[in-house]
Formats: structure tokens, sequence, C-alpha cells
């Protein structure tokens, strides 16, 4: 018995089998994918697109498997068991967007010296005649935008329909008093308005001494304390240090919509509570 041990103990073990990543493509087989997989080991199929998470159907999943995980884009899992030699578990998956192939079938076989551990499925042609022809498509779009907005600047602006005959262009008093300036001054202000939109400039001084600045939060109301809508804020400086000047652009909605009624406008920095508040502002031409 001693002598039978000691004979058992000398056998090799087996060699563990190596794990493995690699790509595979639908488009050349779309179905009888084959995925080596193995006892206690992760395998995880990682797609290009979307999946239908409760589409996911595998057999044997009670039995087979400790562990099955479907995710948006990808499929884990974890046998508990060896498959046999001559046993073929399917795996079959559904995409979400519904373009060709709808669906893709794996068949899982029993790993050999080597199990797939990471497995990247490719949905989409990546080869180069899909390249030229996605290009093309890009190119024909890209034409398109020219054709409408030509080739920048004003007569962009024109072609594109952002600037039409209704423009309008109003400079506001800057020598009123700004309230609340806090370290803050108003250089110079003008609205710019179409019928379809309208945007006040401002320019700002930070004065030295002072901390940097930047409009992160912006106020546009009537006298009456009638909040008009902010579509966008952009300064030509993301922050102002001190002693130095910027453009703050705030664009609104439709004017046409808007009574003609004089505006006031506030900018605030939320870090600091530093505020400037600005009267006079008109998106309508003085009647």
């Amino acid at each position: 018995m001693l002598l039978m041990a000691g004979t058992a103990a000398a056998q090799p073990s087996p060699s563990p089998r190596q794990l493995r990543q690699r790509a595979l493509s639908l488009l050349a087989s779309p179905v009888d994918a084959s995925v080596q997989v193995a006892k206690g080991t992760l395998t995880t199929l990682t797609f290009d697109s979307q999946l239908l998470p409760k589409s996911v159907v595998v057999q044997g999943r009670d039995t087979h498997f400790e562990r099955f995980v479907v995710e948006e884009r990808t499929v884990t899992f974890k046998p508990k068991v060896d498959l046999a030699d001559d046993e073929r578990l399917l795996l079959t998956v559904r995409f979400a967007d519904g373009a060709a192939p709808q669906e893709a079938i794996f068949v899982l076989v029993p790993a050999g010296e080597q199990v797939d551990a990471a497995v990247e499925v490719l949905r989409r042609a990546r080869n180069a005649e899909a390249l030229q022809q996605e290009l093309t498509q890009v190119q024909a779009q890209l034409s398109a935008l020219q054709g409408r907005c030509g080739e920048g600047g004003p007569s962009g602006l024109i072609l594109s329909g952002l600037l039409d005959p209704s423009i309008s262009v109003r400079w506001f008093d800057t020598a009123a008093p700004p309230g609340d300036a806090r370290g803050l001054k108003l250089e110079s202000g003008v609205t710019y308005r179409t019928n379809t939109w309208a945007v006040v400039a401002v320019r700002v001084l930070n004065l030295v001494g002072q901390r940097a600045w930047s409009a992160g939060a912006v106020r546009l109301f009537t006298a009456r304390g009638q909040p008009v809508q902010v579509k966008s804020v952009r300064m030509e400086k993301p922050l102002l240090a001190p002693g130095e000047a910027g453009l703050v652009l705030v664009e609104t909605g439709a004017p046409a919509e808007q009574p003609a009624e004089e505006l006031r406008l506030e900018l605030v920095d939320p870090t600091s509570g530093r505020s400037l508040r600005i009267s006079g502002v008109w998106l309508q031409t003085a009647r």
C-alpha cells in the first residue's frame, strides 16, 4: 500500500490550461462560433453592440454554471463542471438595435490546452470596404452642411438662416450704476437680436486686487421680476484674473415673444458670491 501510494504521488499533475484572449467576428460566421470553457474559469464575452439581456439563453444554466451574469454589452459565466468530450452547450444572444445579424449563437465546447477567458465579439463591419462606405457617408453629410453654411463667417451665418434681415443691434448705457458690483465694472454692453434669437454681450472688468471671477450663474428678468429664458452662457475667458476684462455672452430664446420692456441682467460667481447687476438691457428695438 505504501508503494502504491508513493507511485501515485510521483505521477505528474496535469499541466494548467493557458488563458487566452481573442476576437471573434460574427460577419464571417454569425452562428456556430465556438468558445472553449473549463470548470472554475471565468469567461467573458464582450460585444460591440448592446444586447437584450432577457433574450440571452444558455443550455444547462442551472446544472453547469455556478455564475452566469448578463449586462448590456457583456456575458460572463463560470462553469462548475467540466464538459464531457462530446458535450456541447448552446449560448444564444439577441441584439437591441434590430440590425443584422439580429442574433448570434455560440457553441460552448470543452477546453483543450487553452481556455477562452476573454472574447471580443465583433458584429459591425470594420474591413476596408465598410470603412470606405462610412467615409463616403460622412463626406456626404459634410458636403450638405457646407452647402448650408457656406465657408463660415457672415456669409455662412446668412446661408444657415441664423442671420436674417430682422437683425438689430442696440448698445445700452454702461454709465448707469451697476448696483452691487463688488469689484466688477461694466465696460460695454450691446444686444444682438433677430426674430428667433437674441444675445446680450457685456464686457466685464475684474478690478485690480480682487479674486478671479467667473459668470457661473446668470439671471435675466424684467423690472417686474418675471424671469426671461436663458439658453446658454459663454465667456471669452473661463476666469477673469484681477485687472482682466472679457466678454460674457448670454443667449436667450425667441425675442419676438418678449414684450418691449427694460430687462435686468445679473451675473454671479457661485464660488465667491460676487455679482454684477446690470439694468437698461433691451431685447427689442426702441419704439
